[in-house]
């Protein structure tokens, strides 16, 4: 046998036998092919494809069910309010339109604390106002705001932790709170302003104001033991002697006592 003949007959055998593989290759189905798991399970392609195909599925159901719930709850718990009062959400935390707002004790003025200034490492809630042609300002105290609790059953170190009513309608928070009031002048008018915060209905009333001084300090404030009727509350502040000027600073221990109810205060005199 010649040699272009055996180099004939073993290309004729190599093209065969790659045909005969492509063959084999192309007509293999999945039933055949097969594949180790992260689990070690030996599965067959379509089982093990349609097995990932359900696990992810259940992932992104997980998932989206998750995010329905997270979305659920801060749908039912943050109800945003048009027109929010920032002073009553961050005095009280209530969510509400209604403001917080100071009558002007001369004129009965309502007078709306917007918000918030320091002065003199002192935060105060603060509202601008105009009467006529007088412009001032409004700021209340409000790290002095003082509880008022009218239930004499209660022990004197309990009364301003006492809790609310359980009828919603009925929650009320009956307090007193120093604010100044300024004009164009040079006067600083210090009062103390008797309050009545609605817990049903998101609204505060302010109910009545006493003059403590002008360009005074305010030291104390806190209700006068045994809490029980008449009630009274201390004031505890520094003025100034007759015969010191305006400007300087007030070094006189003063008290004033004023009387207080669910509706009224007034100065005793």
């Amino acid at each position: 046998m010649s040699m272009f003949v055996k180099l004939t007959i073993a290309a004729t055998v190599l093209v065969l036998s790659i045909l005969a593989a492509g063959i084999y290759r192309f007509n293999m189905t999945n039933d055949d092919i097969y594949m180790v798991m992260e689990d070690g399970q030996v599965l067959q392609y379509d089982e093990a494809m349609a097995q990932a195909d359900a696990k992810a599925k259940a992932k992104e159901a997980a998932l989206s069910s998750s995010e329905d719930a997270i979305e659920s709850v801060v749908a039912s718990e943050v109800k945003p309010v048009a027109n929010a009062s920032e002073v009553m959400l961050k005095l009280f935390s209530l969510n509400t339109a209604n403001p917080f707002e100071v009558k002007l004790p001369d004129s009965q003025l309502p007078v709306v604390l917007t918000h918030f200034i320091k002065i003199k490492q002192t935060e105060f809630a603060l509202g601008d106002y105009q009467q006529g042609e007088e412009k001032g300002r409004v700021l209340l105290d409000y790290m002095r705001i003082t509880p008022l609790n009218f239930d004499p059953a209660l022990e004197p170190d309990t009364q301003s932790d006492a809790p609310l009513q359980d009828d919603p309608k009925q929650q009320t928070m009956p307090f007193v709170a120093p604010y100044i009031v300024t004009n164009q002048g040079s006067g600083v008018f210090w009062y103390l302003g008797l309050f009545s915060l609605d817990y049903g209905q998101n609204r505060l009333v302010h109910l009545g104001s006493v003059f403590i001084g002008d360009r005074i300090e305010v030291d104390n404030i806190e209700p006068v033991y045994p809490f029980e009727a008449p009630f009274k509350v201390a004031i505890t502040y520094r003025d100034r002697a007759a015969s010191q000027a305006m400007a300087e600073e007030p070094n006189v221990a003063k008290t004033l006592e004023v009387g207080v109810s669910e509706t009224e205060i007034k100065a005793l005199h």
